[in-house]
């Protein structure tokens, strides 16, 4: 052995022997001016999911709170409606409306974002289906403002992200021997996580 190879291993001796010394000086000591105290931490982290409902481009207002504050509960007016599609009548602004023979579908976009946490896959299916409401036949949803239709069984809506916006369109049909008066019906979406 090289009188250098032996200095090192001295050298490394000495150290591991203050380290050990170091590494002894925790808790309690006395005759010293330092010791140390270890903190170990722990959590369980659990999944998280949410669904928020929020204004579309160029679309009525959706009322309601998005984030950890949220409760799920989300709103549109789309004002006075008529059977026969009268611009001059709807009060909210943002909706569009096609009118026929038979009445009239006022819609407007909406956008649906998936948030979630804690899951091994990146992907969500959504789906929508009818609430429960007297006038729950005039409610109408769809991926265009052309293409909203009743909602009798859970439909697909689309599979997205975490944070991914996704549009869709919602509506009323307003056939013209409807009874005036208020009208409220309720879209429910479902998000679900495609587990591996």
């Amino acid at each position: 052995m090289t009188l250098i190879s032996t200095l090192r291993i001295a050298g490394l001796s000495t150290l591991l022997f203050a380290l050990a010394g170091i590494a002894a000086a925790q808790g309690p000591v006395a005759n010293t001016s330092t010791t140390s105290a270890e903190l170990e931490m722990s959590a369980l982290v659990e999944t998280a999911l949410q669904l928020n409902i929020s204004t579309g481009t160029s679309g009525a207002t959706v009322t309601g709170t998005t984030g950890n504050t949220g409760n799920g509960l989300f709103a549109l007016d789309f004002g006075s409606v008529n059977g026969l599609g009268f611009a001059t009548v709807r009060s909210s602004a943002n909706v569009s409306v096609v009118a026929d023979g038979t009445g009239a579908t006022y819609t407007t976009p909406i956008n649906l974002t998936p948030v979630y946490s804690g899951f091994t896959t990146e992907s969500a299916i959504i789906t929508v289906e009818e609430g429960e409401s007297a006038d729950q036949d005039l409610a109408r949803e769809g991926g265009s403002a052309g293409g909203v239709a009743p909602v009798t069984t859970p439909v697909f809506a689309f599979t997205g992200a975490s944070e991914s916006l996704n549009e869709r369109f919602v509506g009323f049909r307003i056939a013209r021997t409807e009874a005036a008066g208020a009208k409220e019906a309720t879209l429910v979406y479902t998000v679900t996580m495609t587990l591996d």
